[in-house]
């Protein structure tokens, strides 16, 4: 905890700030649950996906909360991860998703499509009911002719069921510029029912152009992650840092989180 003193006293001078994103975060969660953008932000124009130019699966894929007979799967639209747009217009953009019982998805058990809106920075969140309980799942996306990479989540037990055991890893205060991810790298290879991330996710301090203690030396860091983030746009620039180092997409492709 020494090593993160200065931190937190920083964090406490900055408590007011910290509650207004904390409502305004919980603000955004329930228009998205709603799956109903603000008001007047964005237009109703819809992209063809045929002209999405790069790979937009740049942050890869994500599922999480595990539910008796529900998997709920994540990922964004991030063709430049790095850009306050993420190289995508401010248009609609649909996102088809398919979960299988095998990875190599012969046995698709439920597919559907979900709209990536650029209020929501084109994340997408699908709830998908009707599976089976205590089982493992494959799941993936496609636009036009881009495919995610695989990702593989699992149902919880069902209400009652008797349980012998349950394996699962914590995780704790991820900072990008303290070093490499090479823990979840482990962890995306572990056998485990379920991961449980206790905060924080990422933080919010400078982060320099080598990447701080990583020390890149064959790329540079866009300037504007050298600053404290402060706006929604700076949140979700270092957002689309963090979640493109390759051991996190890993772990969160293996795994489900809560």
């Amino acid at each position: 905890m020494g090593n993160h003193l200065p931190e937190f006293r920083a964090a406490a001078r900055r408590i007011d700030r910290r509650q207004f994103v904390t409502r305004a975060s919980a603000a955004a969660v329930l228009a998205f649950a709603a799956n109903m953008p603000t008001a007047g932000a964005a237009s109703a124009r819809r992209l063809n996906p045929r002209d999405i130019s790069k790979n937009p699966f740049t942050l890869g894929v994500a599922s999480g909360d595990p539910l008796p007979d529900t998997a709920l799967l994540w990922t964004r639209l991030a063709p430049e991860p790095y850009t306050a747009n993420s190289g995508l217009p401010t248009e609609r953009v649909e996102v088809e998703w398919e979960v299988a019982q095998d990875e190599r998805f012969t046995l698709i058990v439920a597919r559907g499509t979900a709209t990536a809106h650029p209020e929501f920075h084109h994340s997408v969140r699908v709830e998908v009911p009707g599976l089976s309980a205590d089982r493992f799942y494959h799941y993936r996306f496609r636009v036009g002719t881009w495919i995610s990479p695989a990702g593989r989540t699992r149902t919880a037990p069902a209400a009652g069921a008797r349980v012998t055991q349950l394996k699962f890893a914590t995780l704790s205060c991820q900072a990008y510029y303290h070093g490499y991810f090479t823990a979840y790298k482990h962890l995306a290879a572990e056998d485990l029912d379920v991961v449980v991330h206790l905060g924080d996710y990422l933080y919010e301090y400078a982060v320099t152009a080598v990447g701080g203690a990583r020390n890149y030396t064959d790329r540079k860091l866009p300037a504007h992650y050298n600053s404290e983030t402060i706006t929604l746009e700076d949140y979700r620039l270092r957002y689309g840092l963090y979640k493109s180092d390759p051991d996190l997409m890993a772990a969160h492709a293996a795994h489900p989180f809560v």
